[in-house]
């Protein structure tokens, strides 16, 4: 049922012309979450090249603990 109710929005729809489409806004909203996903994405990324780097610099200096 809801295809039919979906291909009948389709059927009804309407070319719009070129003044019309240039009246359509659209854009980007920034999100409380959108941020916070991006600044844990930036602190992981930190952690790990200091953990790489950490790691880089115990090789290095020949102070790794045997396992």
């Amino acid at each position: 049922m809801a295809m039919l109710d979906h291909l009948s929005v389709m059927v009804s729809m309407q070319v719009l012309e070129e003044k019309e489409l240039l009246q359509i806004v659209g854009g980007i909203n920034i999100t409380a979450s959108l941020l916070s996903a991006i600044v844990r994405g930036v602190n992981t990324i930190y952690e790990i090249g200091k953990s790489v780097g950490s790691a880089l610099r115990r090789v290095q200096a020949g102070k790794i603990c045997p396992v």
